[in-house]
């Protein structure tokens, strides 16, 4: 790629990018990059300063941060970054080719929601190549996900300056990662705008202030036919995860039963509808999923500290003593932004404000290390889940006041925050961009196996543990999800010993190839300890093979193959049969029949409490209707209990 003429960026090509560090993006970019990242610090505080809000002036600032801080690798890297969004392609391509899921090729086809979205809105629009979509994909989503943060915000009795300051955060704080091409970028999306809607118009009302006023500002005026129309718009963004989404639903429950809890949420029979279409979802759709992995979906529940220390401490175990300093930034910012929500909760407390919903967003998401590791990214799916609540309060550390109070002293505050946020973002986000980044010659290296996948054909990759590290650092999986197979192998210390990884090409089978990747063995080496001139070492030791050639060669990519194919046919592609895979028994019947009639049940009592007015005829409707759903409750319940127990 041509290096960029855009003068924060001027001169930075493939080149530049090949030389970053152990601290990533950050240790090639040019000065003029970083006294930006600066000035926007500084042109936001200014923003804070007048007596009143310069809504323009705010939403400018605002705006170039998320834009400035997220598009980086959109401009600069010649390829869409990060190889799951390269496999996430492959699994609208099946879905578009074949019109069906196939969950015993992935456990992800049980929730098959956003692949089969995205593939009906790109057939109707004509679109057959999404690879610009994955490039600009993080930069939208992260300025979608700012309108229902501001909504989220006119039920926080606060500052102008608070709720902006808030938002603002927010962009500092998205460095998780998770905003690529994926279900869970989405679903995160629909999770914010069900918080917003949930807390602004869903309130409990008249609250009536004793001690402390409640820091929730007063419900807006909604009329019953305009309830009736929100309490559907929650019910569609809840069902709308079910199945799109592993996690996601879990926590819009667990905020919505919080909420019902500490009395700020009057949809008290919601919670045991959601928690029906959840266990509907799973205990009959994804039953190929935690049929075979029963013990990997259940055996975490209560290893709470097995699952952070998974999640923490076990990611930043070997590795360069650089790229560790990536690894130490995550965790000192999100105790740092932590440790300024609690601040914020205790500052507001001695002003006179009592908060409940704030501190349910932001510490309810914890509860997911009670559930499992979640392949080791609950911490970063928890910090995740918690920063809507946990910046919001976090800003009140600042401006803890609804008035205007010493604005100087709490301007500067912000500001100062504000420069340490900016720059861990730079760390933080982009330190894993030597290996995250994809290159051209791995693309071509892929092409080059999809051109030759007839009738299948098995691709061998370099892993530092074939058994747990099961994700390559590289474009996989774009195509013919069904013909490629992907099988991790033992990458040597010594680079010089490669008779295993030859001995497992042979034992691949014909029509199988060894790729050889820069993004995977700059991983090996920043993240497994891998000494650095491994890479150019085991491709010298494997061109001294005399039974390999090289099939594919780039810069950036090898793919090698025997030159006598092992005996044997090639297999032919087995992808299983198409979901949803639901075996039915006289209770599984029973259970999907009663279940249908529970979830009726249950959204028509919901309706009725949002709509009918308050009396004892309406109270008696719902008592009435509650009595009758508990046997439907019961048999569902049962079904699901033999489900799992027969069939796992």
């Amino acid at each position: 790629r041509r290096p960029s003429s855009w003068l924060p960026l001027r001169g930075l090509d493939d080149a530049g990018l090949d030389r970053m560090g152990g601290l990533g993006l950050v240790s090639v970019l040019p000065a003029a990059t970083l006294l930006g990242a600066a000035l926007l610090v500084a042109a936001f505080a200014a923003a804070l300063w007048p007596a009143a809000p310069r809504r323009p002036l705010l939403t400018a600032v605002l705006l170039l941060t998320v834009v400035s801080l997220h598009a980086l690798p959109a401009v600069l890297e010649a390829e869409p970054r990060f190889a799951t969004a390269w496999q996430h392609l492959g699994f609208i391509e099946h879905i578009d080719r074949t019109g069906t899921a196939v969950p015993d090729l992935d456990a992800r086809w049980s929730w098959p929601g956003f692949f089969a979205a995205v593939a009906f809105a790109a057939r109707a629009c004509g679109v057959t190549d999404l690879t610009e979509l994955l490039r600009w994909w993080p930069t939208v989503i992260q300025l979608l996900y700012l309108a229902p943060l501001f909504l989220l915000l006119r039920a926080v009795r606060a500052s102008w300056r608070a709720k902006w300051t808030a938002v603002w955060l927010f962009a500092l704080c998205g460095w998780v990662g998770q905003d690529y091409f994926s279900p869970q970028g989405f679903t995160y999306l629909l999770y914010l705008a069900f918080a917003a809607v949930l807390l602004v118009w869903f309130r409990e009302p008249r609250v009536l202030p004793g001690k402390r006023r409640p820091g929730e500002a007063e419900p807006p005026a909604a009329g019953r036919a305009d309830r009736a129309v929100l309490l559907l718009v929650l019910i569609v963004l809840f069902a709308a995860t079910v199945p799109t989404h592993q996690l996601t639903p879990f926590v819009m429950l667990g905020v919505l039963t919080a909420l019902v809890l500490v009395g700020r949420s009057w949809l008290r029979g919601l919670p045991l509808l959601f928690a029906a279409m959840v266990a509907v979802w799973i205990g009959f759709f994804a039953e190929p999923y935690w049929s075979g992995h029963f013990d990997e979906l259940f055996g975490g529940v209560g290893g709470i500290g097995g699952n952070v220390s998974s999640s923490v401490s076990g990611r930043i175990e070997g590795g360069s003593e650089t790229h560790k300093l990536v690894l130490y930034t995550r965790v000192a910012l999100a105790g740092s932004v932590l440790g300024l929500a609690c601040l914020g909760w205790w500052r507001r407390r001695r002003a006179g404000y009592g908060e409940r919903s704030l501190l349910v967003l932001a510490f309810v998401p914890f509860l997911g290390f009670g559930m499992q590791s979640y392949g080791g990214e609950m911490a970063l799916r928890v910090f995740l889940f918690a920063l809507p609540g946990a910046c919001a309060l976090a800003a009140l550390a600042v401006f803890p006041r609804v008035g205007s109070g010493r604005r100087a002293p709490a301007v500067l505050a912000a500001a100062l925050a504000g420069l340490v946020f900016m720059g861990g973002f730079l760390v933080a986000r982009w330190g894993n961009e030597p290996f995250e980044r994809v290159r051209t010659g791995e693309v071509a290296a892929m092409e080059y196996v999809y051109a030759h996948d007839e009738p299948t054909v098995r691709v061998l990759w370099m892993s530092d543990d074939p058994v747990e590290n099961v994700t390559p650092a590289m474009p996989w999986g774009a195509r013919d999800m069904e013909r490629v197979g992907y099988l991790p192998t033992l990458a040597p210390r010594d680079a010089a010993r490669v008779g295993p990884v030859v001995e497992a090409l042979e034992n691949a089978g014909p029509n199988s190839y060894l790729m050889v990747g820069r993004g995977q063995s700059v991983y090996l080496h920043m993240d497994a300890g891998y000494a650095p001139d491994w890479e150019p070492s085991l491709l010298r030791a494997l061109d001294g093979r005399p039974e390999l050639r090289r099939a594919f060669s780039d810069d950036h990519a090898v793919l090698y193959e025997l030159r006598e194919q092992p005996p044997g046919a090639v297999p032919e592609p087995e992808p299983g049969r198409p979901g949803p895979q639901v075996t039915w028994t006289p209770w599984s019947v029973y259970g999907a029949i009663s279940a249908g009639v529970l979830m009726l049940l249950l959204a028509a009592r919901e309706l009725l409490r949002v709509t009918a007015p308050p009396g004892v005829r309406a109270l008696a409707w719902l008592q009435g209707t509650l009595w009758f759903a508990l046997p439907l409750m019961a048999v569902t319940l049962a079904s699901l209990v033999h489900r799992f127990w027969t069939m796992s």
